[in-house]
């Protein structure tokens, strides 16, 4: 079966067979819409795991659903239906055409790539990346799985939460260490947290991944409640404290001044339940 990146699975993480008719079809799913190219049957069966008969049974309801087409040559590609499910007037696709040129303009102003991450409860959502030629280009699924502790928009999203809640989502200390600079214990946490509420924009150096530097603010709504947070990657190297602060600033009033730039901002966000 075909797997997504993600920070928290280690490389060497043995792979399980999806059980039940659901999971084998949505790992059939997944495979096709990783692949580059219309997949035939056997390489569907050798990337999953699953016998032949299944996975041709597992297409057949996939075609029949409107999930899977069959090409000519007896290969199978995901349908327009399964690579873009939401409608092209969906508040989130809005969003994103509204957004894009917005953080093109900030990604151009400091030089360094910006994402744009909405919060689903306590999960983070990529909904658009802006880059500037020769800026970092981390890779991004759509759904962050970083380490709450020491990610960029891990940070921010701990930020909205209230203590306790936040003390049950992130469980006990010593929180896993990713380099030698991640802040593993509570009370470092929590001061590193306390800073960034009182700057407006937290930051991640070397804490995630050496050499790699993430500085966030959350984007609110008119009740003060956040809906997700910009964040900011570059090399370290390129960030003295004196730029990190300039930085922070820059991506503290954009988060502002969202709302005003992406009026589709607050019905996205109620779609994702805020």
């Amino acid at each position: 079966m075909a797997r997504r990146s993600s920070p928290l699975t280690p490389p060497d993480a043995p792979e399980r067979e999806p059980q039940g008719s659901l999971a084998r079809g949505l790992a059939v799913l997944d495979h096709l819409l990783d692949a580059s190219q219309p997949q035939a049957l056997r390489q569907i069966a050798g990337a999953t795991g699953l016998d032949s008969s299944t996975v041709h049974r597992l297409l057949k309801a996939l075609e029949e659903t409107g999930h899977v087409i069959r090409t000519g040559n007896r290969s199978y590609m995901p349908s327009p239906k399964a690579v873009s499910p939401l409608p092209l007037m969906h508040p989130l696709k809005q969003l994103r055409r509204e957004a894009q040129p917005v953080l093109q303009a900030l990604a151009n102003e400091i030089g360094e790539t910006v994402v744009l991450v909405l919060y689903m409860d306590i999960e983070r959502m990529v909904v658009e990346i802006a880059q500037t030629q020769g800026s970092l280009t981390p890779y991004y699924d759509t759904w962050l799985h970083g380490p709450l502790h020491c990610s960029g928009a891990g940070k921010a999203l701990l930020l909205k939460l209230e203590p306790e809640r936040r003390h049950a989502v992130l469980g006990p200390d010593p929180f896993r260490a990713l380099t030698p600079r991640t802040l593993t214990s509570r009370q470092a946490l929590e001061e590193n947290l306390e800073r960034a509420g009182q700057r407006g924009y937290a930051t991640s150096r070397d804490e995630h991944h050496m050499g790699l530097t993430a500085i966030s603010a959350n984007i609110h709504d008119w009740h003060h409640a956040a809906l997700g947070c910009l964040v900011m990657t570059g090399h370290s190297r390129a960030f003295d404290e004196a730029r990190i602060e300039s930085v922070g600033e820059t991506l503290r009033r954009s988060a502002e001044l969202l709302l005003f730039q992406a009026p589709s901002l607050r019905s996205a966000a109620e779609s994702l339940g805020h």
